[in-house]
């Protein structure tokens, strides 16, 4: 089972670290969303030094896909606005265009070099990394669960990154309302960091 994408804007709180017992215990008393319980999955995220936008491939089934998840708005505390969509995944080999597409998000210049009308996945991140600035590609491997809560959902995840294993929880919803009260009510702890993957593909990647 592949994770599919959400569909919509979503307002979302991260943060990584170590999640205690008690925290987890407290999110798992909820009921299990969508079935995604333990669900492994790998991604490989393009991360720009100047752009924070969520350009990454995923791992399914029959090989790499590409997905864009639209970063809209910040707020203080680590509160932000995406757009996720099944209309924002590609599959490979994908037309120039949409590589074009990815460089605006991430800020960069293309390399001045003749590109292939349709790229695979190895030409699409290679051409990203010769990209001005460039871009990094960081894999990330992920071990997640997720709980519906109220009028949104939690995830729980075992998360490791080049240089770190770290755990990570996140609290998702349409209204930014919901998420602050449901991060008021479970009191995360200051053993966690609030950031989203690109700031710790950034740190630990």
């Amino acid at each position: 089972m592949t994770k599919q994408p959400e569909e919509g804007t979503i307002w979302e709180w991260r943060a990584f670290g170590r999640v205690d017992d008690d925290l987890a215990a407290k999110v798992r008393d909820h009921p299990p969303r969508l079935g995604i319980i333990d669900l492994r999955g790998e991604d490989v995220y393009l991360i720009s030094p100047t752009s924070d936008q969520n350009v990454k491939l995923r791992r399914y089934s029959s090989g790499w896909v590409l997905k864009f998840k639209l970063l809209f708005e910040t707020r203080p505390g680590a509160f932000a606005l995406y757009n996720e969509s099944a209309e924002f995944t590609y599959q490979f080999p994908v037309p120039l265009a949409t590589l074009q597409d990815a460089a605006r998000l991430l800020e960069v210049n293309l390399p001045d070099l003749e590109l292939s009308p349709n790229l695979t996945d190895v030409e699409f991140v290679g051409a990203l990394a010769r990209s001005s600035p460039a871009v990094k590609d960081t894999k990330v491997t992920k071990r997640r669960s997720q709980y519906q809560f109220g009028g949104g959902w939690l995830e729980l995840a075992d998360v490791e990154f080049t240089s770190r294993s770290v755990q990570s929880i996140s609290i998702h919803s349409p209204d930014l309302e919901v998420v602050r009260g449901i991060l008021d009510r479970l009191k995360p702890g200051d053993q966690l960091e609030a950031m989203n993957y690109i700031e710790a593909c950034r740190r630990w990647g």
